[in-house]
């Protein structure tokens, strides 16, 4: 089994990736983290080579996502909420998933084929705003991706209570773990 996690919090230690490393403890096989904030990801810049090639004409570290993405069983996706929506540099990441909508929507390729892998959502917020729209946001994501969700595993008010002590949190992100092992065997 093989799991990639897309990271999208700008703190290396902080709340989501506490979820993050909760989930790796019981993750069968190989785990794969691209974290948004540090690797060299750019966002899509409408160049439109894909609409009339294969991939993208951004060279970067989106390249060995694309190969991941064709490999992977699981996709996880971990983000804190700003404004009520996933980080602007997991936003970013994700319009670089355009090459597949185009593939699959506008130019009708049916030799186009991503592998189906299962999916997880960890979120993480302070504050009192409501996570409603970046779990929106993943579900798209998702299924740019072609994963199917398994759910969210969420940590908010960190503000009072930070994810390391939110035991309901750290609970689900074991379990979810332990499913994605089952759901892949």
């Amino acid at each position: 089994m093989k799991t990639l996690i897309i990271n999208g919090s700008p703190r290396k230690n902080g709340d989501t990736m506490t979820l993050i490393n909760e989930m790796k403890k019981y993750l069968n096989g190989e785990v794969e983290i691209i974290n948004t904030y540090y690797d060299n990801i750019s966002p899509c810049i409408d160049c439109r080579y894909c609409w009339e090639n294969n991939g993208c004409a951004i060279n970067d570290e989106m390249q060995k996502v694309y190969r991941l993405l064709n490999e992977v069983d699981n996709v996880i996706i971990a983000s804190p909420i700003y404004f009520s929506q996933l980080t602007g540099k997991l936003l970013s990441f994700a319009s670089r998933l355009q090459c597949f909508f185009v593939s699959r929507c506008l130019k009708k390729d049916s030799y186009f084929q991503l592998k189906r892998k299962k999916g997880a959502l960890l979120i993480t917020g302070g504050g009192d705003g409501s996570p409603e729209l970046g779990i929106r946001s993943a579900n798209i994501i998702f299924r740019q991706m072609n994963a199917e969700s398994i759910g969210t595993v969420s940590s908010l008010k960190t503000n009072k209570i930070p994810a390391k002590e939110h035991t309901e949190a750290l609970s689900k992100a074991r379990e979810f773990a332990l499913r994605l092992n089952e759901l892949n065997k």
